[in-house]
């Protein structure tokens, strides 16, 4: 099992120099953190399975459990990053809305 961490990304990454790189919004940084977690989901999915496989090969019982309790490990870890991803989602919706009610606020308030 040789499971290196390769990271393709959809968007070029943004460079940073000397301090004066491109701002994001938070918009953006969320977009860019939920596309992070579905590459690393992808990638923990992948070992995870390897895992299960490995486990059922080897003779050695406590090596098989071993191999078993990491991938229920990274099984676990894929249940808290869809946690966190749904909190991520949810709280975008919840800026969304607050954006657009604070907008209909100042357009009600500065009548033309």
């Amino acid at each position: 099992m040789n499971h290196p961490l390769i990271a393709v990304l959809s968007k070029p990454l943004r460079v940073s120099r000397l301090g004066k790189g491109t701002v994001q919004t938070p918009s953006e940084k969320a977009e860019e953190t939920l596309l992070a977690m579905k590459e690393f989901r992808r990638y923990l999915e992948g070992v995870e399975k390897d895992l299960s496989r490995t486990s059922k090969k080897f003779s050695n019982r406590e090596i098989a459990q071993g191999v078993g309790f990491v991938a229920a490990g990274i099984h676990e870890a894929l249940n808290y990053l869809e946690i966190v991803k749904k909190v991520i989602v949810k709280t975008e919706r919840v800026v969304a809305k607050k954006n657009i009610g604070s907008e209909h606020t100042t357009v009600s308030t500065n009548p033309p």
